[in-house]
């Protein structure tokens, strides 16, 4: 480096370790994302030749869910570095001089049972760059944290999920699955609870996924899941938690982005989002529009054993939905102090689908022959919206990690729509006969909730921390149907008593915790409980029934960890969960029909669900590699299952019970790597299923043994093409009363960056393979049926990003030596 090219880095560094001065303090660099709390790490750092001291050394530490450092500090005279007021979280750290070759630490997380971390002392080898090679280049983010309470995964940057939806997230993250109605599961169990930015929502899991399919995935920043949540948290779903955090935060000054897409199945997409921060306020704001057509071929082989000689049924059908979505999030910061920070969060989001599914019915003697002939179409439109306003106020105490957060909620939403239904008898050569059946039905649920939740943190002394909290919510549902059935021979109307239902539901629950957090040395350990008392009330108005059930719950919870070194560690954790039955569809005893060979009935006796998990987890962390095993073993008692049950018209009727006890344990193991030329995760997940329903129904004591194997894997084929390609599978599983075929998802996407970076273009490849299918064989003393759906999803989705605004580092990373071998 020639002496003047030396003086001009050099005053550089001054000026940016002068701007880094507060945050060497542990100010952070974004107020509108970070408070001031009691994390810290720190370090010292040394030349690898020499081990002497690098004085003025920037060291970068980044949320990894932020859009912009939590802070930045230099080394003192000897080397040294501290950065205080990181809130709980996991961090990358990045360290730089000039003349050096940058280095990229593991992943650090922060959190109430490691609030400091020292780092050690790090190494720099010497790699002096000269200026005239500086070359602008923008550092990707990071895909995937395995943290010891968490995974975090990064999805803002993913080519797979451009254009798609929050499921088309969901389905990107290990252990997680969603299946062909929307409904998300982890490690195979639907008992999972799935917040947004943290909070868990009223909807329930039809109504959820509903909505996760209308939220842009370009909404979505990141993805946590915690499988063993401590008695902090909620414990409603005992397969634990999946929390979608969305974009909220603003980048320094004015900020923002649009985004377009199209695909070759109809689809069409249009999102922007704009930001302005500046302290003490912060604001945000994103929409999205999302049109799709979804089509779904079905068929269904039932054979009819009670029956002597014996019958057969088939049934094909289609079905075609076209949804219009609109989203809408905003969030609000002030701050009007250092110690005292103020939050408004805005959700609001409508729906309007219309919807219309075929079916055809032939019935076949013993011989196979055809003997009966029918079909029954169905066509309704669809109407959904949902609002959630969220106040939330944090004050920090002059103690470092001591603070006291709150926050009220309120949240309203409605589903449902009109519907009418053509049924008719044809002749065996397929032409209509002379009978027809003339239905409409109207179906509406209007959930809503309002709750409040206070947390306090203060430590006892260095190594002992005391958290407590009170959370109060009220649930209530309001669900109404109605069906009319064309009386031909007076040419009206007439409501059918059989399928008229109008109930509400109402549940209080106020919970109370208190935990320890206790770090001496490399052990960690933490001891919590909550409890509840929930108080719920089914009233079914068109009876006059009413099913109440009180009752007091306890959780406790533990974690002993012992780490190592910085990069290994060794947890045993222990949790204890609940799952509420407070779905309409499963406690509503009215009947509902898919069609009039198949019924669905609920059941308002059933009791919660209770679930206790333990887990054993093992973490290493090597460079840019991260290994993670965790065994598991989950016992629940009271387990709510699916059966199904035929009568001698041939009518099929599924209904919910309580089993006696459910088990399941086995394993996961995820590789992740971070940066790089090649970048993402390789994840496996085995387990063994046992349930125990002796004497409720035949079939429901069940054992089964079940795996999935997923990648994701990045490609940074140069500076400005990603290549990202996503594989899994799903082995086939037995369950109560049948067994699950396998499934396999395949999908891969290139982006091409343009005009440095503002541009960007992403062409997504989905299900090229055409296998997005679902079967299940189902086995009892009077049937035996085999039902399959297809999603026919195969297509292209081209869209266009376009970011205007946000800071982008210029010559600086080359300034200063970027790690070997990173792109």
């Amino acid at each position: 480096m020639t002496a003047p090219a030396r003086s001009v880095a050099l005053a550089m560094l001054t000026v940016l370790a002068a701007c880094s001065s507060a945050a060497a303090q542990g100010t952070p660099a974004n107020r509108g994302t970070t408070t001031t709390s009691g994390g810290e790490i720190r370090g010292r750092v040394v030349d690898a030749a020499g081990q002497t001291a690098i004085h003025g050394a920037i060291v970068d530490v980044s949320d990894s869910g932020a859009t912009a450092p939590a802070a930045i500090t230099t080394t003192d005279a000897n080397g040294a570095f501290r950065v205080r007021g990181l809130r709980p979280a996991t961090y990358r750290v990045r360290i730089r001089a000039i003349g050096y070759a940058a280095r990229r630490l593991p992943v650090i997380a922060i959190g109430a049972l490691s609030p400091g971390v020292d780092v050690g002392t790090v190494t720099l080898t010497r790699a002096p760059i000269a200026l005239q090679e500086i070359s602008v280049a923008e550092r990707r983010q990071l895909d995937v944290d395995l943290a010891p309470d968490r995974n975090t995964y990064t999805v803002r940057d993913m080519p797979n999920t451009r254009g798609g939806t929050a499921l088309d997230v969901l389905r990107n993250v290990p252990a997680v699955d969603v299946d062909i109605d929307n409904i998300v599961s982890l490690r195979g169990n639907t008992g999972v609870i799935v917040q947004i930015n943290g909070r868990p929502s009223p909807m329930k899991p039809a109504q959820l996924g509903t909505f996760l399919a209308q939220l842009r995935a370009e909404m979505v920043d990141k993805v946590e899941v915690v499988p063993n949540p401590s008695a902090r948290e909620n414990p409603e779903g005992d397969a634990g938690i999946i929390n979608i955090v969305l974009k909220q935060s603003a980048d320094a000054g004015t900020s923002g982005g649009l985004t377009l897409g199209g695909g070759t199945t109809g689809h069409a997409d249009v999102g922007g989002n704009l930001g302005y921060q500046s302290e003490p306020w912060s604001l945000f704001g994103n929409y999205g529009f999302l049109r799709d057509h979804q089509s779904r071929h079905e068929s269904l082989f039932r054979e009819n054993t009670y029956l002597a000689p014996l019958t057969y049924l088939e049934e094909t059908g289609a079905r075609r939905r076209v949804p219009l979505a609109h989203s809408l999030t905003g969030s609000v910061g002030y701050q009007p102090g250092p110690h005292d920070e103020l939050s408004l969060d805005l959700l609001f989001s409508t729906r309007r689908q219309a919807e219309s599914y075929g079916l055809v019915y032939r019935d076949l003697n013993s011989a196979r022959t055809l003997t009966g002939l029918s079909d029954r179409l169905t066509q309704s439109t669809g109407h959904e919206s949902e609002g959630e306003v969220t106040l939330g106020y944090k004050h920090t105490f002059d103690g470092r990690g001591h603070k006291l957060s709150s926050e009220l909620r309120f949240v309203r939403g409605n589903e449902g729509g009109p519907g009418s239904v053509l049924a008719r008898d044809l002749t065996l050569a397929g032409s209509p006969a002379d009978t027809s059946a003339l239905e409409t039905q109207a179906g509406w649920e209007y959930p809503d909730q309002n709750s409040l939740r206070v947390d306090y943190t203060r430590p006892l002394s260095s190594v002992v921390h005391l958290s407590a909290g009170y959370q109060g919510s009220l649930q209530r549902f309001h669900t109404t149907l109605g069906t009319q059935v064309f009386d031909t021979a007076q040419a009206v109307y007439r409501p059918d008593s059989t399928r008229i239902s109008d109930f509400t539901y109402h549940q209080m629950v106020h919970a109370a915790y208190g935990m320890l957090d206790v770090q001496p040395g490399r052990f960690q350990m933490q001891a919590g409980v909550r409890i509840e008392r929930a108080t719920t009330r089914f009233q079914l108005r068109t009876t006059g029934a009413t099913y109440d059930n009180p009752y007091t719950s306890v959780f406790p919870s533990a974690i002993v960890a012992y780490n190592f070194n910085d990069a290994n560690q060794v947890k045993l954790s222990y949790s204890s969960r609940i799952r509420r039955p407070n779905d309409p569809d499963v406690l509503d005893p009215t009947i509902r029909y898919a069609d009039p060979l198949n019924l669905v009935r609920g059941n308002p006796y059933l009791k919660p669900e209770y679930a206790a998990a333990f887990e054993l987890g093992f973490q290493r962390a090597a460079g840019r590699t991260t290994l993670q095993l965790t065994p598991y073993f989950r016992h629940t008692r009271d387990a709510v299952v699916t059966f199904r049950t035929i009568d001698t018209a041939g009518v099929l009727t599924r209904t919910f019970a309580n089993v006696g006890s459910r088990d399941a344990y086995g394993a996961d193991a995820t590789i992740a790597r971070n940066g790089g030329r090649l970048s993402g995760f390789v994840s496996a997940s085995a387990f063994r299923q046992v349930s125990n329903g002796a004497g409720l129904a035949p079939g429901l004591n069940a054992a089964g043994i079940g795996w999935t194997v997923r990648t994701n894997a990045s490609l940074h084929a140069s500076s400005t093409l990603d290549v990202q390609a996503l594989v899994s599978y799903q082995a086939a599983l037995t369950v109560e009363q049948g067994r699950n075929a396998s499934r396999t998802r395949f999908s891969i996407a290139a982006r091409k960056k343009l005009v440095r970076d503002r541009l960007s273009m992403t062409l997504r490849v989905i299900d090229p393979f055409n296998t997005s299918r679902e079967k299940f064989t189902a086995a009892d003393p009077r049937f035996n049926q085999v039902q399959e759906r297809r999603s026919l999803i195969r297509g292209l989705v081209l869209s266009a990003s376009w970011t205007f605004g946000r800071p982008q580092r210029r010559g600086r990373d080359d300034l200063i030596g970027n790690e070997p071998g990173a792109p």
